[in-house]
């Protein structure tokens, strides 16, 4: 008993010994740096362990067309840092540090784009320091910059940190005024500087991670060191309404156009009428975001540029007076010039303030009022307000169309415009034919989106949703937004009819821009730039919008640009024509034969034929002359697309999985960008596309059985429209196209 008792003491004797010692060791080492066993001062490596906190940027968000092509992506880069410490040595204790600055500056100049003298600064005028970089242009460098660097002989101390850059893969093909652009900032950090980018650059940037750790003075980290990673959350994705061969279709038109017409500035847009999605938006002069200069032109025309907007404002004096159950386009009126006293009321023989004038001083006589809108006719609008709809009631219907306010679409930035309507009677008359007050292109689409389709007046949108990817959720969905409803849809429909003969009838304003593949209504514009209290007569403004198909509208065209043209405004216009030969290709629309006589094409809400055999589905189609697309080698249909409810028309493609799993690939000869993404969408396939119009190559052969991981890549060829002759026409028919 008692040898155990000695035996315990001696145990808890060894422990209080062994307890002291590593107490006083730590002491030591803490308060004195001495390693007790050693006897080695440890004061110099002591001093020399630094803590570090490093963030760890979050990759920015991807920025998608309609059908999910990339138009702005990270791409890795890097950042050139250049090590200073003497003391830092590489694993094999070679050289690591730079030893040599003016060496270093003389060889990293030409390559860095920075003058000699410059990095020579920076690297000698350092000392102290452990590390230093080189500015804006050490960074974001591209993998070849970086292999010439490294290729450099005798070249020490210079390391790389990975970086991204922002990438836009189409250049100013795609709305840069609209995406924007994002770069870094002295931190190195993306950041959004205009459009898009800017607008939602918290939720593309993500939440940045941080590393934080300890290491020696030769840079390292060593064991038991502290050492502590919180990693990055990356930015949401932003999914836009803009499709990407629209875009391009629309830049090919802006394009000719500033050839053909001479002109200065030219922009557009395309929108989907009833939903209000923007589908192409763009201007020239524009700017390339991945190359920026000084010169660059950044202000977004189509909502930051307010103008006179010309006789597409007659559209809405004349939905008024047919909202107003006023208006019989059969009623004749005096189309000689309009004079008008304090009362805005027609007088003869009476002191008169002025008198309203038709472009170019036309007189028809006396002619019905629906012709006023088809010459378009300032004395008919003129007559509008003073005998049908009263000044008061005209002013309700600009609030009801909310003209002249911002329309706040998904951050665009832009100006609300102004009107001088109510200050006197000129400024009320010349308001109807869009004269004495501005608008911009938004405000103008905002507007027709109610003309053009069934009097519910919509907000045009371009963020069709925003997805984080983290997760694969939907943080946000753009939808369709009613901002009011100016006018009933048979006001409309009425509208329609009276905007297809400006296009239609041989004298019609707007004739020039009848189309090939669809019929199309609208309404041209041509006004004066103001300039020094008057206007600028050698240029114009010339504009027109236009609906299409007319028998159920779907898109409408904005299209302006500015010219020195004085009388021949809205002639020989045959880019926005194969403009709209080339939407109607795209989107699978044709309602007219070669022969542009109108042949009714049927509109029918998409049938259900999910769990009907494929067979039973394949007759149904036929009977109503739309082509189906089966999928698989099933027997059953299991899901289809477009879905039930659908609007679908003659001629379409339907798309049908089956449940048999050997997939044979279809011929794609002639199948336009759409089809191929909805194809690759329901089949489950890999498509890279490329090329704008319709395939006129693909990679694998037309049935071969694909498997899930192959993948097809299919060339699309630009749609050539033929040449026409010239239309020959008199100088006294071409009066007529002078629109004011």
């Amino acid at each position: 008993m008692k040898r155990c008792n000695r035996l315990l003491g001696l145990l808890y004797f060894l422990m209080f010994v062994c307890i002291t010692a590593i107490i006083v060791n730590v002491f030591l080492v803490t308060i004195f740096k001495i390693h007790v066993r050693s006897m080695t001062s440890l004061d110099d490596y002591v001093s020399s362990v630094s803590n570090v906190d490093e963030k760890i940027f979050a990759s920015r968000g991807n920025i998608y067309d309609a059908n999910g092509t990339i138009v702005a992506q990270d791409v890795q880069t890097y950042d050139i840092i250049c090590y200073l410490d003497p003391d830092r040595l590489s694993a094999d204790d070679e050289i690591a540090y730079v030893d040599d600055p003016l060496y270093t500056a003389r060889m990293l100049s030409p390559i860095l784009e920075i003058p000699e003298a410059d990095i020579y600064e920076i690297l000698s005028s350092s000392s102290g320091l452990y590390q230093t970089e080189l500015g804006a242009n050490g960074r974001n460098l591209s993998e070849e910059q970086r292999n010439e660097i490294l290729a450099i002989e005798d070249l020490h101390g210079i390391g790389f940190r990975n970086s991204y850059k922002r990438y836009y893969p189409y250049g100013e093909t795609f709305s840069p005024q609209m995406v924007g652009f994002a770069r870094s900032d002295d931190n190195g950090r993306l950041v959004g500087n205009l459009g898009l980018e800017a607008y939602l650059n918290d939720e593309l940037s993500g939440t940045d991670g941080y590393h934080s750790y300890q290491r020696d003075k030769h840079g390292y980290i060593l064991p038991g060191m502290y050492d502590e990673i919180k990693p990055a959350v990356d930015g949401f994705d932003v999914y836009l309404t803009l499709d990407l061969s629209i875009q391009e279709a629309l830049n090919t038109c802006l394009n000719a156009t500033m050839e053909y017409k001479n002109a200065s500035r030219a922009w557009g847009s395309v929108v989907e009428i009833k939903t209000g999605k923007i589908l192409a938006w763009g201007q020239t002069p524009s700017f390339d975001p991945n190359n920026l200069t000084g010169d660059d032109v950044q202000v977004n025309f189509g909502s930051q540029l307010a103008y006179e907007p010309g006789s597409v404002m007659k559209a809405v004096i004349y939905a008024a007076a047919m909202d107003l159950g006023v208006y019989d386009g059969d009623t004749l009126f005096d189309s000689s010039p309009y004079c008008y006293i304090d009362d805005a009321s027609r007088t003869y023989g009476a002191y008169r303030l002025g008198c309203i004038n038709n472009v170019s001083n036309r007189d028809w006589g006396n002619i019905p009022l629906d012709y006023g809108l088809i010459y378009s006719s300032n004395v008919a609008t003129a007559t509008l307000l003073s005998q049908y709809v009263g000044i008061s009631n005209y002013e309700e219907y600009l609030h009801r169309f909310h003209l002249y306010e911002t329309v706040n679409s998904d951050g665009i930035d832009e100006v609300p415009g102004y009107t001088n309507y109510g200050l006197s009677p000129v400024d009320d008359i010349t308001a109807t034919y869009g004269q004495g007050s501005s608008l911009t292109m938004l405000q103008i689409l905002q507007t027709y989106t109610a003309i053009f389709g069934n009097g519910e007046m919509l907000k045009p949108y371009f963020i069709e949703k925003i997805v984080d990817p983290n997760t694969n959720t939907t943080v946000y969905q753009g939808k369709r937004n009613i901002v009011d409803t100016p006018i009933a849809k048979s006001t409309a429909d009425q509208m329609h009819d009276l905007l297809r003969r400006v296009v239609s009838d041989p004298e019609g304003t707007c004739r020039h821009y009848a189309a090939k593949t669809v019929s199309v209504m609208g309404k041209t514009g041509t006004s004066e730039i103001p300039l020094d209290g008057g206007y600028d007569e050698s240029t114009n403004i010339i504009s027109c919008v236009l609906g299409f198909p007319y028998e159920d509208p779907e898109y409408m065209i904005y299209f302006a640009y500015v010219s020195p043209e004085t009388v021949y405004f809205n002639y020989e216009i045959k880019p926005i024509p194969d403009l709209i030969d080339r939407i109607a290709l795209l989107e699978n629309i044709v309602l007219q034969d070669e022969a542009n006589a109108e042949k009714y094409i049927f509109r029918y809400d998409m049938f259900n034929l999910r769990a009907k055999t494929a067979a039973e589905a394949q007759q149904i189609l036929d009977s109503y002359d739309l082509e189906p697309v089966m999928i698989g080698d099933g027997t059953k249909v299991v899901e289809q697309y477009p879905s039930a409810g659908s609007d679908v028309y003659t001629k379409q493609k339907v798309f049908l999985l089956t449940d048999g799993r050997n997939i044979a690939l279809p011929d794609f000869g002639g199948w336009t960008r759409k089809d191929i993404v909805n194809y690759a969408n329901m089949a489950g396939l890999n498509i890279a596309i490329e090329g704008s119009g319709t395939v006129y190559d693909q990679s694998v052969s037309p049935g071969t059985i694909m498997e899930s991981t192959g993948s097809v890549t299919v060339r699309l060829r630009d749609y050539a429209i033929e040449e026409e002759e010239p239309i020959g026409e008199s100088d006294e028919e071409l009066d007529n196209d002078a629109d004011d």
